[in-house]
């Protein structure tokens, strides 16, 4: 097994990704592997019903977690996620009084961030699940190994694989990088301000401008970054969610320091689009007003256009009162991502707004 992880990174180092040992864990002769048991338990124990105001919807909350996201930036995001609780939420058994943290699915690359993960689910309930370590629990650590996005190919196929599992089962997935904090109820927004099947973070080089796609479904031709993903469970979503597996573990790709999943998304998304119509498949993009990059605007973007921060450092109040989540993507470690989300909460907090159910 370790041969097997040399070799592995020893062709991400030479430039070319084989995939050939997730492709025959995850396909065989019958065709794509079903949910393991385990997966079906935890997304079963993790399930919550949100009542849109048209209809109620099954959905799981789903996020991947490092070795060293565990001291201090998971359990931020946790309790971040534990301020919301509405009666619109309730678990399987009819229960209204439960936060978004306990209906919250980690997935851990190793062991390690496995048993840390554990170690947190008696104060904030969320379920932690094993994201695929037996190819996963080599790969270095994103928060500090950065130095090339190479080893994210392998955890990109997992990530594709289990939202395949997920909406395979009937379930809307919000899926969310943990360089995140709310400051509004996501699924809120995602069900009252969106309507596609698949939605989508703005694309890295829009900084501030609101992105949409094409009368005729054509989507911007540039990589798509993936911090967020909401999909709500559908045949179309299924189907090419399924084909972006498939295409990705069957094809060799060029590392080139991308993420795998970041650079395949628009291809299969967009051969999806003009096969099926936009009728059936569309996909739209997080209003960069709602969801700013602290990357690219410190305070958020207005207009379409960055906001400058004042003498005083403090955004204004009419700016982050429009924040639903503000993305941290540029921070390259877990001590300096961990001061950000302070330092946002805390502004936010001291402008007099409050977390929004």
């Amino acid at each position: 097994m370790k041969m097997l992880f040399i070799l592995f990174f020893a062709s991400l180092v030479a430039g070319n990704v084989d995939i050939t040992h997730q492709k025959n864990y995850y396909w065989s002769e019958q065709g794509l592997e079903n949910p393991s048991q385990g997966l079906l338990q935890v997304a079963d124990w993790s399930l919550l019903y949100f009542n849109t105001s048209r209809e109620i919807r099954p959905v799981l909350l789903f996020t991947i977690a490092t070795p060293a996201s565990i001291p201090v930036v998971l359990p931020q995001v946790l309790e971040n996620l534990a301020s919301f609780l509405s009666q619109d939420q309730m678990d399987a058994n009819g229960n209204r009084a439960t936060t978004l943290a306990e209906h919250t699915l980690v997935a851990s690359t190793n062991i390690e961030a496995h048993h840390g993960c554990g170690r947190l689910t008696e104060k904030y309930h969320h379920k932690c699940h094993e994201f695929d370590h037996k190819f996963n629990g080599a790969v270095y650590d994103h928060l500090e190994l950065s130095q090339t996005k190479a080893h994210a190919y392998s955890i990109g196929l997992s990530r594709i694989k289990y939202l395949v599992d997920m909406v395979s089962l009937g379930y809307d997935v919000f899926y969310f990088d943990l360089h995140h904090y709310f400051f509004k109820n996501p699924l809120r927004y995602m069900y009252t301000h969106t309507t596609t099947p698949i939605v989508v973070s703005a694309t890295p080089s829009s900084v501030c401008q609101p992105l949409s796609a094409a009368p005729d479904g054509s989507l911007p031709d540039e990589h798509h970054r993936l911090d967020i993903a909401f999909v709500r469970s559908t045949p179309s979503t299924f189907r090419c969610l399924y084909n972006w597996l498939y295409w990705s573990t069957h094809t060799m790709h060029e590392a080139e320091d991308k993420p795998l999943d970041h650079h395949t998304f628009r291809t299969v998304m967009q051969e999806c689009v003009s096969s099926l119509g936009t009728s059936v498949l569309s996909v739209s993009y997080l209003n960069p007003e709602h969801f700013p990059s602290e990357c690219n605007a410190k305070c958020g973007c207005r207009g379409g256009a960055p906001v400058e921060r004042p003498p005083d450092g403090k955004c204004p109040t009419e700016v982050m009162s429009n924040w639903v989540g503000m993305i941290f993507s540029c921070s390259d470690s877990a001590t300096s991502l961990g001061s950000l989300i302070d330092k946002y909460a805390s502004m936010y907090r001291d402008a007099g707004l409050t977390l929004v159910v």
